[in-house]
């Protein structure tokens, strides 16, 4: 009645079918995790572009503060016009209010930087004005930097950094 079973060599069609359902999920893992690899990959190069170009506003900043003795305005008079006072269109900052210029500028790779600088209060005795009008009382101004973007899921994304810069005090020698 009964017939012993008999060893087949190879596989059966529901084994091959089994196989290759493992081994198309597997495959399409692989893939999912190769594209997330590279969209992190993007966001890397893109945080340390955002960071590079903010980083360099603030050094420009640090710079001008720095070197700008002219007219004895303690490095701050580069963002004051000398003839009435106002902004300079040169320098690309626009008058927000008497204590606060901004700037925004968008770089050839699409990244928008914009800067804020704000007229940080002295230590006491605090100047009666104490502004970007007279450039001569600022004592420390306040700059901060926000890089932003787009990244390629369509996310906004920024990066923001800031510094204080402090008048530069000459001595005078008797």
């Amino acid at each position: 009645m009964f017939q012993p079973v008999r060893n087949s060599d190879g596989f059966t069609l529901i084994e091959a079918l089994v196989s290759m359902v493992i081994l198309s999920v597997g495959i399409l893992g692989l893939a999912a995790s190769v594209n997330s690899v590279n969209h992190f990959q993007e966001r890397s190069r893109d945080v340390t572009l955002a960071t590079m170009h903010m980083t360099n506003e603030l050094e420009n900043i640090k710079r001008f503060a720095t070197n700008e003795p002219t007219g004895g305005n303690f490095g701050f008079g580069y963002l004051v016009d000398s003839v009435n006072g106002l902004v300079s269109t040169a320098n690309g900052y626009a008058a927000t209010s008497a204590t606060v210029r901004t700037a925004s500028v968008v770089t050839p790779d699409g990244f928008t930087v914009e800067t804020i600088l704000t007229v940080f209060p002295g230590p006491p005795p605090v100047p009666a004005v104490e502004d970007f009008t007279v450039p001569n009382s600022i004592t420390m101004v306040d700059a901060q930097v926000t890089s932003s973007w787009v990244d390629d899921r369509g996310n906004n994304n920024s990066v923001v950094a800031g510094t204080i810069l402090h008048r530069r005090q000459f001595v005078q020698s008797n």
